[in-house]
């Protein structure tokens, strides 16, 4: 009774003008690479001497799960007590006035009014800590691994490893049994090589990344890659005929993201285009994905069988710890991700 009356001020569901939203508690949330960016520039943005323009706060996350407290009178499809995460469909208008794309950036608020169309249920065997990383990266490899029509016989490359797309990339081609080779510049240990197995590991040395002096790297009829600028020249080289590269992001996204290691990241589009026209390639740009696609992937999640761990899990005091371990630990694999208190 005390939490419903703490929450009381907050039910929307008397106002018509919330006919079509829920109100929803946050159980937990994690970050994205593309939440660095937003993180950077509200801080940059605090900075800028001390003018009145700028929150001394600012909010972020885009992946979350969360319970629904409160709805609209035309929210037929969900329940009072649901869990819920995102459901960031796009390219396709969900709903007259909404629009496709990511759901939220600001998960961290703890409380969150979305409207219907954008949300969908997880299965009850799916713990807070997977849910609250699993739509972006659920979505968005189930997207690209149906786009680029892979037969049973193909060969599959995965780079940036590590990357939590990545790995849900690799999830969803073991899954299919195909043929996975993952290109990482990082160490795995014992453990975390039985994650991904039987996909075949290679390490590239940062320092001087020329892949083809890199053993047991052959041509592939795919490649997935989270960060073209990094790879895209590199990446192409290592096509078939009639092979095909999809990609859905990049590194940096902000000036601040370049290090030392860029100089060596260098597309040549003259030397991309040529190769690709040569040898009939495609090159495949992925924004996310179909709410099918999300529903494919939250259809296929097994908890016995889903290769990617929660690398940490912090309380709301330890915000500071969370954000470093995020973004600054290149030996995390897997969410880092914040629980709010019940």
């Amino acid at each position: 009774m005390q939490e419903l009356k703490l929450i009381n001020p907050l039910l929307i569901h008397k106002k018509k003008e919330n006919e079509n939203f829920v109100l929803i508690k946050v159980n937990a949330f994690s970050c994205n690479y593309r939440d660095k960016a937003i993180i950077l520039k509200s801080a940059l943005k605090m900075q800028e001497g001390l003018n009145f323009q700028a929150s001394p706060f600012a909010f972020f996350g885009s992946d979350f799960v969360g319970t629904i407290i409160d709805k609209g009178a035309s929210v037929k499809d969900f329940d009072i007590g649901d869990r819920v995460i995102p459901n960031c469909a796009f390219p396709k208008q969900p709903f007259p006035g909404v629009a496709p794309g990511v759901v939220t950036n600001e998960a961290s608020k703890g409380w969150l009014k979305l409207h219907k169309s954008k949300l969908i249920t997880i299965p009850n065997k799916m713990s807070d800590e997977i849910a609250s990383g699993y739509s972006i990266g659920g979505q968005t490899s189930t997207s690209m691994v149906r786009r680029v029509n892979l037969k049973d016989n193909e060969r599959a490359l995965v780079l940036s490893a590590r990357s939590n797309t990545s790995m849900f990339i690799i999830n969803n081609l073991l899954a299919k049994g195909i043929d996975t080779t993952i290109l990482t510049t990082s160490d795995w240990d014992i453990k975390e090589k039985s994650l991904i197995s039987p996909a075949k590991l290679l390490k590239v040395d940062k320092d001087n990344p020329n892949w083809e002096r890199l053993e047991g790297l052959d041509n592939f009829d795919v490649v997935f890659d989270p960060f073209f600028d990094l790879h895209l020249e590199k990446a192409i080289k290592q096509l078939n005929t009639g092979g095909r590269y999809i990609t859905c992001g990049y590194k940096n996204q902000h000036q601040n993201f370049q290090d030392e290691y860029d100089k060596f990241n260098v597309n040549n589009l003259h030397e991309i285009m040529l190769k690709v026209m040569i040898n009939n390639m495609s090159i495949i740009g992925n924004c996310i994905g179909t709410s099918e696609d999300l529903e494919e992937s939250l259809g296929a999640f097994n908890p016995d069988t889903f290769i990617i761990p929660t690398d940490s899990k912090y309380d709301i005091k330890d915000g500071n710890k969370f954000i470093e371990k995020t973004y600054n630990d290149n030996g995390r694999l897997g969410k880092s991700v914040l629980i709010y208190s019940s």
